[in-house]
């Protein structure tokens, strides 16, 4: 064999060598992409062994797996796309294993968006989350996250009236520390000293001492935190601390201060309430707030200071103080009404000023007190036609025949307000108005609009009467009639609208088809 020339040999070599090194670099790639193929598909099975053990129910294997996964930093990624069942295991897993670490994972996996994993979290916490001071260290972490799960769920754990961890040992120093040291935490950790598991558990008397320190940081938000926590917590041992701040502090400090006694509300902070709602220069929610307390502090003078209240320029600070003694004068929704309160607020429908006598009333609409009705009844004669409203609003007891007189006379007051806050109290009164209403629709006047549709808000029990008005002879009356059976529009009221339908008055037979067609022909 002829060999080519030493210059095409040495060519030619070399491609070989190039074509030997591309086929072996293919080779090479190969074998590393089998061996990393294969360590993720080994790593793969190792976690989802991981995951199954979490999930077996034993809990040296889910002590072990959460542990392994925690260290790896893995556990969320682990979990997440899991069923609900699995993840509520995970949880469990991490009480199993009990560790300051796992307290940690326990507050981040509150960011779940499924209830019963959160709930079954919440347990977790509440079982290891107070074992050591470092446990509770990473337990009171939750308190300043931004997320909403993550501080209800802390929040929760903490202070739960089912198995919250409540006042033990190291907790109240942890919140109030991680209260000096976030921002964030300060509201919530106010919120957990104050729920019932802490302040009737003693919680309060070692959280006061500490919220006093707070007072004296540097920090302006540390000292505002402390204020509003103390609010609160609700001791009224802490109203005296509170009044220093109120007039030794920024004008922040003094708005928080304020409330905060408001909110605790025993007498013994009635002179600063009472301060700040007769100061204009506090900003009105202030005052606002300080009528609240009033309010509740309920003191005949706490009562003579929100009267006055009523005549102030301030319109936020006048619809506090009707509140407020609204409130003053039954203290429980369902509870009796205070007499001194109730007749302060009947005294003031009398007063010279139109705006005390209006917020009396208003208050007294609040109240709902059959006992005020012969006082309501001069104030609706009023020249004022916001105190006519008022007053009508606060009529209208069941069964009150005294005042549906004055409410029927009412409901032709040229002002609208009047007149249908008057229908809206004979209504209220029920069947004992009905004989009124009915001679008053029949006359016809502007009020007859009125009249029936108080009828009609009555509803299937005014039926009777409205069949007797509509079987008279009267077209106003039929008319009318016809109105209030489209308005109740029950099934009952289509035989009585049907007869209407046919009636020679072409005025009464369209507005019976018209109501006919409202409520539908056929059941």
């Amino acid at each position: 064999m002829t060999l080519p020339p030493y210059r095409d040999r040495q060519a030619f070599c070399k491609r070989r060598m190039e074509s030997v090194r591309k086929y072996l670099n293919y080779v090479i790639f190969g074998a590393v992409v089998l061996v990393v193929v294969g360590l993720a598909l080994s790593h793969s099975r190792h976690m989802r062994a991981l995951v199954d053990a979490m999930a077996s129910g034993n809990p040296t294997a889910q002590s072990a797996s959460a542990s392994e996964l925690i260290q790896g930093e893995q556990f969320m990624d682990s979990v997440t796309g899991e069923p609900v069942e699995t993840r509520v295991k995970a949880a469990a897993s991490l009480e199993a294993l009990g560790t300051p670490a796992a307290v940690k994972q326990a507050i981040a996996f509150l960011k779940d968006p499924d209830k019963p994993v959160r709930d079954r979290l919440v347990q977790t916490l509440q079982a290891i989350g107070a074992k050591s001071p470092d446990h509770i260290k990473e337990l009171v972490v939750g308190l300043k996250e931004g997320d909403a799960n993550i501080r209800k769920g802390t929040v929760a754990a903490l202070s739960s009236v089912r198995g919250g961890i409540g006042p033990k040992p190291g907790v109240v120093p942890g919140i109030t520390d991680i209260m000096r040291r976030e921002a964030g935490a300060r509201g919530p950790g106010g919120d957990v000293l104050g729920t019932a598991l802490f302040t009737q558990n003693g919680g309060n008397k070692e959280s006061l001492p500490l919220l006093y320190a707070l007072l004296k940081d540097k920090d302006e938000g540390v000292r505002g935190g402390a204020a509003d926590a103390l609010g609160k917590i609700g001791d009224p041992d802490a109203i005296p601390t509170l009044k220093t701040v109120m007039h030794s502090d920024t004008a922040q400090l003094r708005r928080i201060a304020i409330a905060s006694i408001a909110l605790i509300a025993d007498k013994s902070g009635e002179d600063a309430l009472t301060e700040a709602i007769n100061n204009p220069e506090d900003d009105n929610e202030s005052r606002a707030q300080a009528a609240a307390g009033l309010g509740r502090i309920a003191t005949p003078t706490a009562v003579a200071t929100l009267v006055k209240a009523l005549d102030d320029d301030d319109l936020k600070l006048r619809s506090a103080s009707v509140v407020a003694l609204a409130r003053a004068a039954r203290p429980k929704p369902d509870g009796p009404v205070a007499a001194n309160v109730l007749a302060d607020l009947t005294t003031a429908l009398r007063d010279a000023r139109d705006s005390v006598r209006l917020g009396a009333a208003q208050a007294l609409q609040a109240v709902a007190a059959p006992e005020a009705a012969s006082a309501l009844l001069v104030s609706l004669q009023s020249a004022d036609a916001s105190q006519r409203a008022a007053s009508a609003s606060a009529l209208g007891f069941p069964g009150d025949t005294q005042a549906v007189p004055s409410l029927i006379k009412a409901l032709s007051d040229p002002i609208g307000d009047v007149s249908a806050a008057a229908r809206d109290a004979l209504t209220a009164i029920g069947p004992a108005s009905t004989d009124a209403l009915i001679a008053t629709m029949q006359q016809g006047r502007p009020d007859a609009y009125y009249a029936a549709l108080a009828l009609a808000r009555q509803g299937a029990s005014a039926l009777p009467a409205l069949e007797k008005a509509a079987a008279n002879a009267n077209p106003v009356s039929q008319r009318w009639a016809a109105v209030a059976h489209g308005d109740i529009g029950v099934a009952e009221a289509r035989p009585t609208l049907q007869q209407l339908e046919r009636s020679a008055d072409p005025d009464v037979a369209y507005v019976a088809k018209e109501q006919l067609d409202r409520i539908g022909r056929t059941p």
